[in-house]
C-alpha cells in the first residue's frame, strides 16, 4: 500500500520569486551560522600564535622596541583575546564575501558561478591587498612620524588598547578601501555604472573621499587622513578603468558625458 503524505518543497537558491519571508530568514540565518563557526575556529587557531601576531603588529613602531605599557591587571589578557579575534576576522573574510554575495545574488539575476567566483576572489584579495598596503608602506610612516611629534615636550606611554586600535582600525579601513574596485566590477558587469560616468563625477568622488577619509582614520590628525585619501583616490581610478574593461560603451555614449567632465 502506498504512503501517502505531503513531499517537502524543495527551493532553489536562485528561485527568488517562490522564496517566503520565512525561508529568506532561514537562509540567512544558514549562512551566519556557517560564518560564524568559521570565525570561532580561526579565532581557536590564531590563538596559537597569538604572540606572533603580536609582534607583527608591533613592527611597525620599531620605536617601542617590542614593548607596551599596561594600566590594569587583566588588560594584557583582554588584548591577545583581542589580536586573536583580530586574525580570525581576516582569517574569515573570504568566507564572510562569498556568504553575502550568495544570500543577495538571486535579487540581481542569474550571474553565473564562474562570476561570483571570480568576485568573491577580486573582493577577498583586493581587501587583504589594502591590508597588506596598510601594513607595510602606510602604518610605519603614520606610526613614526606621530610618535617622533616633538619628544622634548612629550614622552609616550603607549598602551596596548591605544596602540593596537590604532593599528587594527587604520588596517582595516585600508582593506575596506581597497574593495572599491570589486564593487565597481559588480556595478560595471550588471550595467549600472560605466566609465564615462565615473569620470564624470570624479569631483564629486574626490569630495566624499575626503569626508571619508576623515571618518575612517582612526586619528584625528591631518597626516594620517592624508594617508588614508591618496590610496582612496588611486583605488577610484583603478575603478574608471575596470568599469571600461567590463562595460565599454560606444563612443557616441561616451560623448554624452563629456560636457560634465
Amino acid at each position: 500500500m502506498a504512503t501517502i503524505g505531503i513531499q517537502p518543497r524543495s527551493t532553489s537558491p536562485r528561485d527568488e520569486a517562490r522564496m517566503t519571508l520565512m525561508e529568506h530568514l532561514g537562509e540567512l540565518r544558514s549562512r551566519i551560522l556557517k560564518v560564524v563557526i568559521m570565525f570561532l575556529l580561526a579565532a581557536v587557531v590564531a590563538w596559537f600564535f597569538h604572540e606572533r601576531i603580536f609582534d607583527l603588529l608591533l613592527a611597525p613602531a620599531p620605536s617601542l622596541e617590542g614593548h607596551l605599557n599596561v594600566t590594569t591587571v587583566t588588560e594584557q589578557v583582554i588584548t591577545d583575546l583581542k589580536l586573536a579575534l583580530y586574525a580570525a576576522f581576516l582569517l574569515t573574510v573570504p568566507v564572510l564575501l562569498y556568504q553575502a554575495w550568495a544570500f543577495v545574488a538571486p535579487s540581481v539575476g542569474e550571474v553565473g558561478r564562474a562570476f561570483s567566483y571570480v568576485l568573491v576572489m577580486l573582493a577577498s584579495s583586493l581587501f587583504l591587498a589594502g591590508v597588506a598596503f596598510g601594513y607595510f608602506i602606510v602604518l610605519p610612516i603614520g606610526v613614526d612620524f606621530l610618535l617622533s611629534w616633538d619628544p622634548d615636550r612629550y614622552v609616550a606611554i603607549i598602551t596596548p588598547s591605544s596602540y593596537f586600535s590604532f593599528a587594527t582600525r587604520f588596517l582595516l579601513a585600508f582593506g575596506t578601501v581597497f574593495e572599491l574596485p570589486a564593487a565597481t566590477y559588480v556595478g560595471a558587469k550588471l550595467g549600472l555604472i560605466d566609465a564615462p560616468f565615473l569620470r564624470r563625477h570624479r569631483r564629486h568622488a574626490l569630495v566624499i573621499n575626503t569626508v571619508l577619509a576623515a571618518a575612517l582614520t582612526p586619528g584625528q590628525d591631518p597626516f594620517s587622513m592624508i594617508l588614508m585619501a591618496v590610496p582612496m583616490v588611486l583605488m577610484y581610478e583603478l575603478s574608471i578603468i575596470i568599469a571600461r574593461h567590463v562595460n565599454p560603451v560606444s563612443s557616441k555614449d561616451s560623448l554624452e558625458y563629456a560636457p560634465g567632465e
